[in-house]
Protein backbone atom coordinates (compact mmCIF):
# COMPACT_ATOMS: atom_id res chain seq x y z
CA UNK A 1 0.00 0.00 0.00
CA UNK A 2 1.39 3.38 -0.98
CA UNK A 3 1.06 6.47 1.17
CA UNK A 4 -2.01 8.59 0.33
CA UNK A 5 0.17 11.48 -0.83
CA UNK A 6 1.67 9.28 -3.54
CA UNK A 7 -1.61 7.84 -4.76
CA UNK A 8 -2.60 10.96 -6.68
CA UNK A 9 -2.06 10.89 -10.41
CA UNK A 10 -0.03 14.01 -11.11
CA UNK A 11 0.98 15.75 -14.29
CA UNK A 12 4.66 15.78 -15.10
CA UNK A 13 6.46 19.08 -15.57
CA UNK A 14 9.74 19.75 -17.35
CA UNK A 15 12.91 19.06 -15.42
CA UNK A 16 13.90 22.71 -15.25
CA UNK A 17 10.58 23.66 -13.66
CA UNK A 18 10.67 20.93 -11.04
CA UNK A 19 13.63 22.62 -9.36
CA UNK A 20 11.15 24.84 -7.58
CA UNK A 21 9.44 21.79 -6.15
CA UNK A 22 12.31 21.23 -3.76
CA UNK A 23 11.61 24.56 -2.11
CA UNK A 24 13.68 27.69 -2.20
CA UNK A 25 15.46 26.59 0.97
CA UNK A 26 17.42 23.94 -0.94
CA UNK A 27 18.90 26.43 -3.40
CA UNK A 28 21.47 28.17 -1.23
CA UNK A 29 24.88 27.62 0.27
CA UNK A 30 23.40 28.45 3.66
CA UNK A 31 20.92 25.59 3.42
CA UNK A 32 23.57 23.14 2.25
CA UNK A 33 25.79 24.18 5.15
CA UNK A 34 22.89 23.67 7.55
CA UNK A 35 22.28 20.18 6.12
CA UNK A 36 25.95 19.38 6.68
CA UNK A 37 25.89 20.60 10.28
CA UNK A 38 22.72 18.64 10.96
CA UNK A 39 24.36 15.50 9.59
CA UNK A 40 27.20 15.82 12.10
CA UNK A 41 24.89 15.72 15.11
CA UNK A 42 25.46 12.10 16.06
CA UNK A 43 27.18 10.52 19.03
CA UNK A 44 29.94 9.70 19.41
CA UNK A 45 31.06 12.51 17.05
CA UNK A 46 33.42 10.51 14.86
CA UNK A 47 33.06 11.79 11.27
CA UNK A 48 36.10 9.83 10.05
CA UNK A 49 34.60 6.53 11.18
CA UNK A 50 31.31 7.65 9.65
CA UNK A 51 33.00 7.42 6.24
CA UNK A 52 35.71 4.80 6.81
CA UNK A 53 33.68 2.52 9.09
CA UNK A 54 34.76 0.74 12.23
CA UNK A 55 38.32 -0.66 12.22
CA UNK A 56 37.05 -4.24 11.90
CA UNK A 57 35.69 -3.33 8.44
CA UNK A 58 39.15 -2.30 7.25
CA UNK A 59 40.33 -5.91 7.15
CA UNK A 60 37.55 -8.20 5.93
CA UNK A 61 39.39 -11.44 5.27
CA UNK A 62 36.39 -13.07 3.59
CA UNK A 63 35.54 -10.10 1.38
CA UNK A 64 37.61 -10.13 -1.83
CA UNK A 65 35.72 -7.04 -3.06
CA UNK A 66 36.57 -4.66 -0.21
CA UNK A 67 37.62 -1.20 -1.37
CA UNK A 68 40.44 -1.33 1.15
CA UNK A 69 42.14 -3.94 -1.03
CA UNK A 70 42.78 -1.23 -3.64
CA UNK A 71 45.72 -0.17 -1.46
CA UNK A 72 47.96 -3.17 -2.09
CA UNK A 73 51.76 -3.26 -2.15
CA UNK A 74 51.61 -6.25 -4.49
CA UNK A 75 49.68 -4.18 -7.04
CA UNK A 76 51.72 -1.03 -6.75
CA UNK A 77 50.74 0.41 -10.14
CA UNK A 78 47.01 0.22 -9.38
CA UNK A 79 47.59 1.67 -5.90
CA UNK A 80 49.62 4.64 -7.16
CA UNK A 81 47.11 5.38 -9.89
CA UNK A 82 44.24 5.42 -7.41
CA UNK A 83 46.12 7.77 -5.09
CA UNK A 84 46.94 10.04 -8.02
CA UNK A 85 43.34 10.04 -9.28
CA UNK A 86 41.84 11.05 -5.93
CA UNK A 87 44.41 13.76 -5.18
CA UNK A 88 45.29 15.38 -8.54
CA UNK A 89 42.51 17.65 -9.88
CA UNK A 90 41.36 16.71 -13.38
CA UNK A 91 38.76 17.76 -15.94
CA UNK A 92 35.55 15.72 -16.56
CA UNK A 93 35.89 15.93 -20.31
CA UNK A 94 37.13 13.84 -23.23
CA UNK A 95 40.93 14.21 -23.55
CA UNK A 96 42.26 16.45 -26.31
CA UNK A 97 43.49 14.74 -29.45
CA UNK A 98 46.99 16.18 -29.05
CA UNK A 99 47.42 15.08 -25.44
CA UNK A 100 50.24 12.90 -24.17
CA UNK A 101 48.69 9.58 -23.01
CA UNK A 102 50.13 9.77 -19.49
CA UNK A 103 48.98 13.39 -19.11
CA UNK A 104 45.54 12.52 -20.47
CA UNK A 105 45.13 9.72 -17.94
CA UNK A 106 45.99 12.07 -15.07
CA UNK A 107 44.27 15.32 -16.01
CA UNK A 108 41.26 14.25 -18.10
CA UNK A 109 38.70 12.00 -16.43
CA UNK A 110 35.43 11.92 -18.39
CA UNK A 111 32.48 9.76 -17.43
CA UNK A 112 32.63 6.55 -19.46
CA UNK A 113 30.16 3.75 -20.15
CA UNK A 114 31.53 0.23 -19.71
CA UNK A 115 30.12 -3.29 -19.60
CA UNK A 116 30.59 -5.75 -16.78
CA UNK A 117 29.66 -9.44 -17.25
CA UNK A 118 27.75 -11.45 -14.69
CA UNK A 119 29.37 -13.80 -12.16
CA UNK A 120 29.88 -16.41 -14.90
CA UNK A 121 31.45 -14.00 -17.37
CA UNK A 122 28.31 -13.70 -19.51
CA UNK A 123 27.12 -10.43 -21.00
CA UNK A 124 23.83 -11.89 -22.27
CA UNK A 125 22.16 -13.48 -19.24
CA UNK A 126 18.75 -12.05 -18.25
CA UNK A 127 18.15 -10.58 -21.72
CA UNK A 128 14.83 -9.02 -20.63
CA UNK A 129 16.56 -6.88 -17.99
CA UNK A 130 19.02 -3.99 -18.13
CA UNK A 131 21.08 -3.22 -15.03
CA UNK A 132 23.10 -0.06 -14.44
CA UNK A 133 25.51 1.06 -11.74
CA UNK A 134 26.30 4.73 -11.01
CA UNK A 135 29.20 5.13 -8.59
CA UNK A 136 30.07 7.70 -5.94
CA UNK A 137 32.92 10.06 -5.12
CA UNK A 138 36.63 9.18 -5.18
CA UNK A 139 35.97 6.30 -7.57
CA UNK A 140 38.47 5.66 -10.31
CA UNK A 141 38.31 2.82 -12.81
CA UNK A 142 39.76 0.26 -10.37
CA UNK A 143 37.25 1.01 -7.60
CA UNK A 144 34.36 1.09 -10.09
CA UNK A 145 35.37 -2.34 -11.38
CA UNK A 146 35.55 -3.75 -7.85
CA UNK A 147 32.13 -2.29 -7.00
CA UNK A 148 30.61 -3.71 -10.17
CA UNK A 149 32.19 -7.11 -9.59
CA UNK A 150 30.57 -7.32 -6.15
CA UNK A 151 27.19 -6.32 -7.58
CA UNK A 152 27.48 -8.98 -10.30
CA UNK A 153 28.48 -11.57 -7.73
CA UNK A 154 25.58 -10.69 -5.42
CA UNK A 155 22.80 -10.32 -8.01
CA UNK A 156 24.13 -12.56 -10.82
CA UNK A 157 23.50 -9.90 -13.49
CA UNK A 158 25.68 -8.24 -16.11
CA UNK A 159 25.91 -4.49 -15.59
CA UNK A 160 26.37 -1.33 -17.58
CA UNK A 161 28.81 0.76 -15.56
CA UNK A 162 28.20 4.48 -15.76
CA UNK A 163 31.61 5.29 -14.35
CA UNK A 164 31.56 8.78 -12.95
CA UNK A 165 35.35 9.04 -12.93
CA UNK A 166 36.85 10.87 -9.97
CA UNK A 167 38.27 14.33 -10.70
CA UNK A 168 39.96 14.34 -7.26
CA UNK A 169 38.12 14.20 -3.98
CA UNK A 170 37.93 18.00 -3.78
CA UNK A 171 36.34 18.46 -7.21
CA UNK A 172 34.05 15.47 -6.66
CA UNK A 173 32.65 17.20 -3.58
CA UNK A 174 32.20 20.40 -5.59
CA UNK A 175 30.24 18.45 -8.22
CA UNK A 176 28.08 17.03 -5.42
CA UNK A 177 27.31 20.52 -4.17
CA UNK A 178 26.37 21.71 -7.66
CA UNK A 179 24.14 18.68 -8.27
CA UNK A 180 22.60 18.51 -4.80
CA UNK A 181 21.89 22.20 -4.33
CA UNK A 182 21.11 23.40 -7.85
CA UNK A 183 20.29 20.26 -9.91
CA UNK A 184 22.66 21.37 -12.66
CA UNK A 185 22.94 18.90 -15.53
CA UNK A 186 26.50 17.83 -14.80
CA UNK A 187 28.71 15.96 -17.23
CA UNK A 188 27.97 12.64 -15.51
CA UNK A 189 24.17 13.08 -15.61
CA UNK A 190 24.30 14.16 -19.26
CA UNK A 191 26.12 10.93 -20.15
CA UNK A 192 24.09 8.70 -17.82
CA UNK A 193 20.75 9.64 -19.36
CA UNK A 194 21.06 8.19 -22.93
CA UNK A 195 21.82 4.53 -22.04
CA UNK A 196 19.10 4.46 -19.37
CA UNK A 197 16.62 6.10 -21.75
CA UNK A 198 17.54 3.66 -24.54
CA UNK A 199 16.95 0.69 -22.24
CA UNK A 200 13.52 2.03 -21.27
CA UNK A 201 12.57 2.41 -24.94
CA UNK A 202 13.56 -1.14 -25.85
CA UNK A 203 10.55 -3.42 -26.18
CA UNK A 204 12.56 -6.50 -25.17
CA UNK A 205 13.39 -5.06 -21.74
CA UNK A 206 10.88 -5.71 -18.95
CA UNK A 207 12.98 -4.24 -16.14
CA UNK A 208 15.53 -1.45 -16.03
CA UNK A 209 17.34 -1.49 -12.69
CA UNK A 210 19.68 1.29 -11.57
CA UNK A 211 21.87 0.92 -8.49
CA UNK A 212 23.35 4.22 -7.34
CA UNK A 213 25.76 4.95 -4.53
CA UNK A 214 26.69 8.24 -2.86
CA UNK A 215 27.24 10.90 -5.54
CA UNK A 216 25.57 8.49 -7.94
CA UNK A 217 22.27 9.13 -6.13
CA UNK A 218 22.57 12.86 -6.87
CA UNK A 219 23.26 12.02 -10.51
CA UNK A 220 20.19 9.76 -10.62
CA UNK A 221 18.02 12.47 -9.04
CA UNK A 222 18.98 14.69 -11.97
CA UNK A 223 18.38 11.86 -14.48
CA UNK A 224 14.86 11.41 -13.07
CA UNK A 225 14.19 15.09 -13.74
CA UNK A 226 15.44 14.62 -17.29
CA UNK A 227 13.11 11.64 -17.72
CA UNK A 228 10.25 13.76 -16.42
CA UNK A 229 11.06 16.36 -19.07
CA UNK A 230 10.98 13.73 -21.81
CA UNK A 231 7.58 12.53 -20.60
CA UNK A 232 6.17 16.03 -20.96
CA UNK A 233 4.81 17.49 -24.22
CA UNK A 234 7.67 19.28 -25.98
CA UNK A 235 7.53 23.05 -25.46
CA UNK A 236 6.62 25.30 -28.41
CA UNK A 237 9.98 27.01 -28.24
CA UNK A 238 12.36 24.48 -26.69
CA UNK A 239 15.32 25.91 -24.90
CA UNK A 240 18.71 24.32 -24.54
CA UNK A 241 19.23 22.60 -21.23
CA UNK A 242 22.18 23.56 -19.08
CA UNK A 243 25.62 23.00 -20.58
CA UNK A 244 27.55 20.01 -19.32
CA UNK A 245 30.07 20.85 -16.64
CA UNK A 246 32.95 22.79 -18.27
CA UNK A 247 30.62 22.43 -21.26
CA UNK A 248 32.58 22.82 -24.49
CA UNK A 249 31.72 20.34 -27.21
CA UNK A 250 33.97 17.32 -27.52
CA UNK A 251 36.34 17.18 -30.48
CA UNK A 252 35.27 14.83 -33.25
CA UNK A 253 37.79 12.17 -32.35
CA UNK A 254 37.84 8.75 -30.75
CA UNK A 255 40.99 6.72 -30.23
CA UNK A 256 40.86 3.35 -31.97
CA UNK A 257 40.81 1.43 -28.68
CA UNK A 258 37.94 3.36 -27.10
CA UNK A 259 35.03 5.58 -28.11
CA UNK A 260 34.15 8.22 -25.52
CA UNK A 261 30.47 9.00 -24.88
CA UNK A 262 29.13 12.16 -26.52
CA UNK A 263 30.03 15.33 -24.68
CA UNK A 264 27.19 17.37 -26.22
CA UNK A 265 24.74 19.25 -23.97
CA UNK A 266 21.49 17.46 -23.13
CA UNK A 267 18.29 18.66 -24.82
CA UNK A 268 14.89 17.11 -24.12
CA UNK A 269 13.74 17.59 -27.71
CA UNK A 270 16.47 15.24 -28.95
CA UNK A 271 14.62 12.27 -27.45
CA UNK A 272 11.28 10.77 -28.44
CA UNK A 273 8.75 10.97 -25.58
CA UNK A 274 8.68 8.10 -23.12
CA UNK A 275 5.36 6.43 -22.45
CA UNK A 276 4.18 5.73 -18.93
CA UNK A 277 4.48 2.00 -19.64
CA UNK A 278 8.12 2.41 -20.63
CA UNK A 279 9.00 4.50 -17.59
CA UNK A 280 7.26 1.98 -15.32
CA UNK A 281 10.08 -0.48 -16.11
CA UNK A 282 12.51 1.65 -14.12
CA UNK A 283 13.61 0.72 -10.59
CA UNK A 284 16.13 2.85 -8.71
CA UNK A 285 17.98 1.49 -5.67
CA UNK A 286 20.09 4.02 -3.78
CA UNK A 287 22.79 3.36 -1.22
CA UNK A 288 23.56 6.34 1.05
CA UNK A 289 21.09 8.50 -0.84
CA UNK A 290 22.36 12.06 -0.35
CA UNK A 291 20.15 13.88 -2.87
CA UNK A 292 17.97 16.75 -1.72
CA UNK A 293 15.00 15.70 -3.84
CA UNK A 294 14.18 12.40 -5.51
CA UNK A 295 10.50 12.05 -6.37
CA UNK A 296 8.22 9.55 -8.06
CA UNK A 297 7.44 11.01 -11.48
CA UNK A 298 3.89 9.66 -11.76
CA UNK A 299 1.42 7.32 -10.17
CA UNK A 300 0.29 4.63 -12.59
CA UNK A 301 -3.28 3.60 -13.31
CA UNK A 302 -2.78 0.68 -10.91
CA UNK A 303 -1.85 3.08 -8.11
CA UNK A 304 1.83 2.12 -8.12
CA UNK A 305 4.45 4.87 -8.15
CA UNK A 306 6.60 5.32 -11.26
CA UNK A 307 9.50 4.68 -11.13
CA UNK A 308 10.06 2.50 -8.07
CA UNK A 309 12.62 3.99 -5.65
CA UNK A 310 14.27 2.49 -2.56
CA UNK A 311 17.00 3.98 -0.38
CA UNK A 312 19.29 2.12 2.01
CA UNK A 313 21.62 3.78 4.52
CA UNK A 314 23.76 3.11 7.56
CA UNK A 315 22.60 5.07 10.60
CA UNK A 316 25.96 6.77 11.12
CA UNK A 317 26.96 7.17 7.48
CA UNK A 318 27.61 10.90 7.24
CA UNK A 319 26.71 10.98 3.54
CA UNK A 320 23.35 9.23 4.06
CA UNK A 321 22.64 11.79 6.79
CA UNK A 322 22.91 14.54 4.16
CA UNK A 323 19.85 13.12 2.39
CA UNK A 324 17.69 10.11 3.24
CA UNK A 325 18.61 10.13 6.95
CA UNK A 326 18.78 13.91 7.38
CA UNK A 327 17.70 14.89 10.92
CA UNK A 328 15.57 17.85 9.68
CA UNK A 329 14.35 16.93 6.19
CA UNK A 330 11.24 19.13 6.07
CA UNK A 331 13.06 22.19 7.37
CA UNK A 332 15.92 21.76 4.86
CA UNK A 333 13.81 21.01 1.80
CA UNK A 334 14.86 17.35 1.57
CA UNK A 335 12.16 15.21 -0.03
CA UNK A 336 13.03 11.65 -1.08
CA UNK A 337 10.20 9.31 -2.08
CA UNK A 338 10.10 5.57 -1.53
CA UNK A 339 10.80 3.35 1.48
CA UNK A 340 13.92 4.19 3.48
CA UNK A 341 15.81 1.29 5.03
CA UNK A 342 18.31 1.99 7.79
CA UNK A 343 20.86 -0.26 9.40
CA UNK A 344 20.86 0.77 13.04
CA UNK A 345 24.16 1.45 14.83
CA UNK A 346 26.08 0.93 11.57
CA UNK A 347 29.05 3.04 10.47
CA UNK A 348 30.83 3.47 7.17
CA UNK A 349 30.10 4.71 3.66
CA UNK A 350 31.93 2.39 1.25
CA UNK A 351 29.58 0.46 -1.03
CA UNK A 352 31.28 -2.93 -0.81
CA UNK A 353 32.85 -2.90 2.65
CA UNK A 354 29.97 -1.27 4.51
CA UNK A 355 26.85 -2.14 2.50
CA UNK A 356 27.06 -5.05 0.06
CA UNK A 357 29.21 -7.24 2.31
CA UNK A 358 26.71 -7.04 5.16
CA UNK A 359 23.81 -7.71 2.80
CA UNK A 360 25.63 -10.72 1.40
CA UNK A 361 26.41 -12.02 4.90
CA UNK A 362 22.80 -11.73 6.08
CA UNK A 363 20.85 -12.43 2.89
CA UNK A 364 22.82 -14.60 0.45
CA UNK A 365 22.38 -18.32 1.09
CA UNK A 366 24.51 -20.48 -1.22
CA UNK A 367 22.92 -20.41 -4.68
CA UNK A 368 19.35 -19.98 -3.41
CA UNK A 369 17.54 -17.39 -5.50
CA UNK A 370 16.32 -14.38 -3.58
CA UNK A 371 17.23 -13.31 -0.08
CA UNK A 372 16.41 -15.01 3.20
CA UNK A 373 12.96 -13.43 3.24
CA UNK A 374 13.59 -10.77 5.87
CA UNK A 375 14.98 -7.26 5.81
CA UNK A 376 18.12 -7.94 7.88
CA UNK A 377 20.39 -6.12 8.46
CA UNK A 378 17.99 -3.22 7.72
CA UNK A 379 14.71 -1.99 9.18
CA UNK A 380 12.10 0.14 7.46
CA UNK A 381 12.43 3.70 8.77
CA UNK A 382 9.26 5.20 7.25
CA UNK A 383 6.82 2.35 7.84
CA UNK A 384 3.92 4.76 8.35
CA UNK A 385 4.15 5.79 4.69
CA UNK A 386 5.02 2.35 3.25
CA UNK A 387 3.49 -0.27 5.58
CA UNK A 388 3.65 -3.04 2.97
CA UNK A 389 7.34 -2.54 2.14
CA UNK A 390 8.96 -4.13 5.17
CA UNK A 391 11.49 -6.04 3.03
CA UNK A 392 13.55 -4.25 0.36
CA UNK A 393 12.48 -5.27 -3.12
CA UNK A 394 16.16 -5.23 -4.06
CA UNK A 395 16.82 -8.31 -1.94
CA UNK A 396 14.57 -10.43 -4.15
CA UNK A 397 17.16 -10.13 -6.94
CA UNK A 398 19.93 -11.84 -4.93
CA UNK A 399 21.49 -14.87 -6.66
CA UNK A 400 19.49 -14.22 -9.80
CA UNK A 401 16.09 -14.11 -8.15
CA UNK A 402 13.17 -11.96 -9.30
CA UNK A 403 10.40 -10.10 -7.44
Amino acid sequence: MIAPSTMRREAVVPAEETVAGAGAASLSFENLAAIGLDALTFKPPLPVLSILGRPNSWVQRKNPYSEYRIINVWRLGRTLRFLANVTIPSVPHTPPVFGVPLVNRLFWQPTVILQRPDHNGSYTSYPDEAWFFVNGVATNDSVAQVNSAHLSHLFHRPLTMIQNSTDSLLLDLLECIVGKGWYRFTEAATKAFPPIYDALKREDKRRVVVIAHSQGTIIMAIVLRMLAAVLSPPPEEPELAFEALFGAEAPLYAPPEFVYPDQDPWRAEDFAPLTEEELAKLEVYCFANCANTMKFIRTGVDGKPIPWIESLGNEFDLVARLGMLAPKPAERGIDIDGPHYVRLNAWGHFLNAHYLYDIETRQKVGRKRGGTGGAAPYVLANAEAYPDCEVPRLFSYINGGKP
